[in-house]
């Protein structure tokens, strides 16, 4: 029972939630902070309109797309891993292969639906494709991604920096929801109002994919003994995205400069396990999403730096019960 527990702790992938938690986050403070009503107007709204629910919306249906994706990776990987990954679960027979599809699908379709249907019920003025099409969206990339990312990285490696890019967007349309509830005009017409909002939503969701592309493409060659030889272009690439949030910050205080240099520490020590462990590399880049985010959000206050390195020590720690990869 206990092996049993591991293994659908380590299939579903349960250490990298944190990060998948603090990308709804940041797509959330940049909006609230970026409309002309700061985060403190919204903290004393009535249930069904506050925070609180927002952020347990947030955490439950991101944490069923991701770990059904993980389950369903895995299902579409067993021929695979049976050749070079036999300590797998399907493959090593802990795990059947229609108990994982069956997790799969349940938490895939429950994710859709109640992600859809949720907003509708406790909204009055959402129209079903405010948030349908978010869903939809980061769904299919989802499915899409756990089925073909082995054929092709030309397939696999944007698919996969697609999942964070809508992870991105689906949480910034939920908070649109709640911003134009509380301003008391319909989501729809809030959000067409306010374009200034989308280009720093765009621009975060954006640092978001490309910085899981590079590491994903490491990933590929993981059960290879062949060396990375695009090392450098990962390094530049991943070490330049904090950069992004200079363009939408609103000063370059200290709280920014601590955030950047943590990320630059944290990600010339992950590189020095690229050439010796493709797995620790991986690994500590996943937990690294944190402290990305963290560059994010730092010009809105030390607190949200805190809470970003929060929840990076938290999916570090969870590596230690399952594995990131």
């Amino acid at each position: 029972m206990k092996t049993k527990i591991k293994a659908l702790l380590a299939t579903g992938r349960i250490s990298n939630l944190p990060t998948v938690w603090c990308n709804c986050l940041v797509a959330v403070l940049i909006l609230f902070h970026k409309s002309d009503r700061g985060l403190r107007d919204f903290i004393q709204q009535p249930w069904s309109h506050s925070l609180t629910e927002l952020s347990l919306y947030l955490v439950v249906i991101s944490s069923f797309f991701y770990v059904g994706g993980c389950f369903s990776g895995d299902y579409n990987d067993r021929k695979f891993d049976a050749k070079h990954k036999p300590y797998r679960p399907i493959p090593a027979g802990v795990l059947s292969k229609f108990t994982v599809l069956g997790i799969a699908l349940s938490l895939t379709l429950t994710a859709f639906l109640a992600g859809t249907i949720i907003p509708t019920i406790v909204i009055e003025h959402v129209r079903l494709n405010t948030i349908q099409l978010p869903v939809m969206l980061l769904g299919f990339s989802i499915t899409w991604y756990a089925q073909y990312h082995k054929k092709s990285p030309f397939i696999g490696l944007p698919l996969i920096g697609l999942c964070r890019f809508f992870l991105v967007i689906f949480a910034a349309a939920a908070a649109a929801i709640l911003i134009g509830e509380v301003k008391g005009t319909p989501d729809y017409h809030y959000f067409k109002s306010a374009p200034f909002l989308i280009l720093p939503i765009i621009l975060y969701a954006s640092a978001v994919a490309i910085y899981t592309i590079p590491f994903a493409s490491a990933a590929r060659t993981e059960s290879s003994n062949s060396p990375v030889t695009w090392r450098n272009l990962l390094r530049y690439t991943m070490l330049a995205l904090p950069l992004t949030a200079l363009i939408t910050n609103q000063s370059f205080q200290i709280e920014t400069i601590t955030a950047f240099i943590i990320y630059a520490l944290w990600l010339s020590y992950s590189f020095s396990f690229l050439s010796k462990n493709k797995g620790t590399y991986v690994s500590k880049c996943l937990a690294g999403f944190c402290l990305l985010d963290a560059c994010f959000v730092a010009q809105f206050g030390w607190h949200w730096l805190i809470l970003c390195l929060i929840l990076f020590v938290l999916a570090l720690a969870l590596q230690k019960i399952a594995p990131a990869t």
